[in-house]
């Protein structure tokens, strides 16, 4: 009995979620269409309940069928693709390391004594795909064809929910990052005389402004409520603010700022940057106007 009740169960939850199946919900509308007049008999005739079931049996038959196999059916896995930060284009597997072997055995036409590493800068969930986006970085003998990114220990929190740790806002408020699930939230980590930091606060603020209410923005900074309310009255900054986290950065292993952290809705880090990219106009350098993390948390909605 209790396997069959435990069946049972398991057929209705599967079933409730394959019906969320268009081509299934489709299927179930045209047959209460159909079969309006049964159903109208079935909650409103004064017949018992064996006359208002009989001529429903083979009508039943065909929908409670094509549920049981649909909940009988496995999920689909999800499929793993793979791109550069310096391509849009989206690779399988086999294709990604062809990619990078052939890139490896460029390099070493140039040099024997080359070394190409490989960053995970963002992974995004599609449908049933997953997207990994990698940053790839060669050193070719003492010299670095391009500034070597730091492997931080941040990075090894993609995919993956940040520890779980007490902070304190700025008006003496405690908080935990974990009951910000539900929503996606950005963490934006700064110090008071980091120029880059300070010059990305107005377009955080913009961003802020746009998505009010659907993202949670927290900034997070290792100094003293002192210092931070000081620096507050001659910067405007927008964000939930956390003063004295130095611990909190020690733990994540942060040590170049500004650093932006993209969380999805399940507490997940998807994505990590570093600050907004500054743009040179008119032959002088300006900070952008945070058109990437705005595509990126379009992705997290």
């Amino acid at each position: 009995m209790k396997s069959i009740k435990e069946f049972i169960i398991s057929f209705f939850m599967s079933a409730k979620h394959r019906l969320k199946n268009p081509v299934i919900g489709a299927f179930i509308m045209a047959w209460v269409a159909v079969n309006w007049r049964f159903i109208a008999i079935l909650f409103f005739s004064s017949k018992s309940i064996e006359q208002k079931i009989k001529p429903m049996k083979k009508l039943l038959l065909t929908p409670m069928i094509l549920l049981l196999l649909f909940s009988c059916k496995k999920e689909t896995p999800m499929t793993t693709f793979y791109k550069t930060s310096d391509s849009g284009k989206i690779l399988n597997k086999a294709e990604y390391d062809e990619f990078k072997n052939n890139l490896f055995t460029k390099l070493k036409l140039i040099s024997k004594d080359v070394e190409l590493s490989e960053i995970l800068t963002d992974s995004i969930i599609s449908n049933n795909s997953i997207i990994k986006t990698y940053k790839l970085d060669f050193k070719i003998g003492d010299s670095s064809q391009e500034s070597k990114p730091k492997k931080e220990k941040i990075y090894s929190y993609l995919d993956k929910e940040l520890p779980a740790q007490i902070l304190y806002t700025i008006d003496n408020k405690e908080i935990n990052l974990k009951k910000f699930v539900g929503k996606p939230t950005i963490l934006n980590f700064w110090f008071a005389t980091c120029k880059p930091c300070i010059d990305e606060m107005p377009v955080l603020n913009k961003i802020m402004k746009k998505y009010s209410g659907k993202i949670n923005f927290i900034s997070i900074t290792y100094e003293k409520k002192e210092d931070v309310e000081l620096f507050l009255k001659n910067h405007q900054f927008d964000y939930l603010t956390v003063v004295g986290a130095d611990k909190f950065i020690d733990l994540l292993g942060i040590q170049a700022f500004p650093k932006n952290i993209f969380i999805d809705k399940n507490a997940v880090v998807r994505k990590i940057e570093d600050g907004i990219p500054y743009i040179f106009e008119n032959g002088k350098m300006k900070m952008g106007n945070g058109e990437e993390f705005e595509k990126f948390i379009e992705k997290l909605l």
